[in-house]
């Protein structure tokens, strides 16, 4: 976060989005800056072990008919492959 000069506004190191107070761009950058979750979202996907799996279904296009369309991982969130499954 840095003060920008001759104004009472903070700016957001990581998006340079503008906040008035020095508590609100603290708490933009620890909860709501798109670019630190997505950060934390990788790292926390890079130490998942993806042992919780499920499956996402939906219709199939002019059908009442559900079908698999990808399996997921239920802690991390990421979207996981044939080759990433757990034995």
């Amino acid at each position: 976060m840095k003060v920008l000069t001759n104004q009472t506004l903070y700016q957001c190191d990581h998006c340079g989005k503008r906040l008035l107070t020095k508590h609100g761009a603290k708490v933009h950058e620890e909860q709501y800056c798109s670019v630190v979750l997505e950060r934390k979202k990788k790292e926390k996907q890079a130490k998942c072990k993806h042992k919780n799996i499920d499956t996402h279904y939906g219709c199939i296009p002019g059908e009442a008919v559900m079908e698999p369309q990808y399996d997921y991982c239920v802690d991390c969130g990421k979207t996981i492959g044939w080759g990433e499954r757990c034995g």
